[in-house]
């Protein structure tokens, strides 16, 4: 029974960021329209703070969404081994307010991402580099530290960002969010350096965020 408890609160953990990406489904046929339109008379709009193309838009829309295809596939295996749950089993968790901390030398990459926490009720302060990254986690107390893996500084810049945060935080959750070959070639490294969570997947990565605010 404790191992049907954790998967239901692992599949409640799910349960906004899958809505969120199930309602870009919904709507996708139209913001392609729009998105096809735009690409012609070469319209940008801001997001979180960053201007973007609509081809860069139209990619991390991309992205989202071959994402939501794998986790969905990933919930339906095991939605069949909790079948024998009740439904007055699962609990959905609420957003609560946050700060992140965000260290990536792209964020226009992670825009829609950004945009989307703070919808929720986050605050993400962003970095561009480690240097810049461990300045501000010096000054600020934050709930979450999240950052890519390679930058002009590093191959391993997420890495070498993640041990210097452990020395000044033991505790705070450090998430790598980055590309498929570094998640599965550098994931012992990373995990060794204290980094709680590494992974290639968006839906990955806000769920994880949901479980590290008490969801």
């Amino acid at each position: 029974m404790e191992s049907f408890a954790k998967l239901i609160l692992s599949l409640a953990s799910l349960a906004w960021p899958l809505l969120f990406a199930i309602l870009i489904f919904i709507f996708s046929e139209p913001l392609k329209k729009l998105i096809e339109s735009a690409k012609g008379r070469k319209f940008t709009i801001k997001v979180a703070g960053n201007e973007l193309t609509m081809e860069e838009v139209s990619e991390q829309q991309r992205i989202i969404l071959s994402d939501l295809q794998q986790k969905l596939v990933e919930i339906e295996k095991r939605i069949g081994q909790a079948a024998n749950l009740t439904e007055s089993s699962i609990k959905f968790s609420s957003p609560r307010g946050q700060r992140i901390l965000w260290v990536d030398d792209q964020p226009k990459n992670i825009s829609l991402f950004v945009a989307t926490l703070e919808e929720r009720g986050t605050r993400i302060d962003t970095a561009l580099s480690t240097a810049e990254g461990v300045d501000k986690f010096e000054s600020t107390q934050y709930d979450i530290v999240i950052s890519d893996m390679g930058r002009p500084e590093s191959d391993r810049a997420g890495i070498d960002l993640a041990v210097k945060i452990r020395k000044l935080n033991p505790t705070v959750p450090f998430f790598i969010y980055c590309g498929g070959w570094a998640a599965r070639n550098l994931k012992k490294e990373a995990l060794d350096a204290g980094v709680t969570t590494i992974t290639a997947s968006g839906t990955t990565l806000l769920s994880a965020i949901s479980l590290a605010d008490g969801g």
